[in-house]
Order: C-alpha cells, then structure tokens, then sequence
C-alpha cells in the first residue's frame, strides 16, 4: 500500500429508495492499495474512522437541517445521531470477517463493470475510480 490518500466512490443504494437509482459517494481511503486484500482492509478501516466519529458527534447532536430531513424522510425513518452501541470495535476481526465474505463469494466487489475476484493480485487505482460491493443475501424457503 502506498501511504497516500487517494478518494473513490461507492455506488450505493439505500433501502426505501422510491427511484431505485444507485448513486455514487465519494469515499476517503487513507493508503492506495495495491491489491484487492488491501482495498477491503483500507475500506473497513475507512468504515470504522467514520463509525467512530457519528459515536462522538452523537454526543453532541446537532439539529437536522433540510437534506438530512428530507432523505429520512424518504427512507421512512428518522434518526436524530443517538449512538446507543458502547460496543468497542475489533479492527483485526473485522478485517478478517470482511476478506472472508469476500472469499466466500458472499461480497463481490466491482471496479467500475469488471469484477474483482483475485485477494492478492494486483489492481490498479486512480483517484475518482468507482467501486460498487454488493452484498449478497442467502434466502430460504420452503417448497410445499
């Protein structure tokens, strides 16, 4: 990994989304990784600096303004930045927890369309590169 900062995106969609539309946000990771393995573990250790700071500004709540307002809106929910979980996080587990869904086909990780599937070969990020995880989700059912 090469100690410089770069910002992706993540094309997300939120649950509740009435126009079903993905949308990209920009993501800070703190090192370019090289590899896929160091792309997952730049990416929760991104996730976990920025659950950390919505625990500490909930502290210290501030009032909504309009967007925030009109996104919850959106979604049906409405939260005001209380952080109920004094759980501490494990940075080590998480990362392991995080190439092990990826291992295990249960997170596929897109760069741009090209699906990226190799831990520890090597990738190629630019500043601005778009990267979309998708989280599959196992159903089950009965047949009568």
């Amino acid at each position: 990994m090469d100690n410089k900062s770069i910002q992706i995106y993540v094309a997300l969609k939120h649950m509740g989304n009435v126009t079903k539309k993905v949308k990209e946000y920009p993501f800070i990771l703190n090192n370019t990784p090289r590899t896929f393995r160091d792309l997952i573990e730049e990416s929760v250790k991104s996730c976990i600096e920025a659950y950390k700071a919505r625990a500490n500004n909930a502290k210290n709540p501030a009032p909504l303004n309009d967007e925030q307002f009109d996104g919850m809106r959106e979604i049906g929910k409405f939260a005001f930045g209380v952080h109920y979980n004094e759980i501490s996080i494990d940075e080590t587990k998480a990362i392991e927890t995080a190439i092990e869904a990826a291992t295990d086909g249960l997170v596929r990780v897109f760069k741009g369309n090209d699906e990226i599937t190799d831990l520890d070969g090597e990738i190629d990020i630019t500043e601005g590169d778009v990267f979309t995880f998708v989280r599959l989700t196992m159903l089950s059912g009965r047949m009568w």
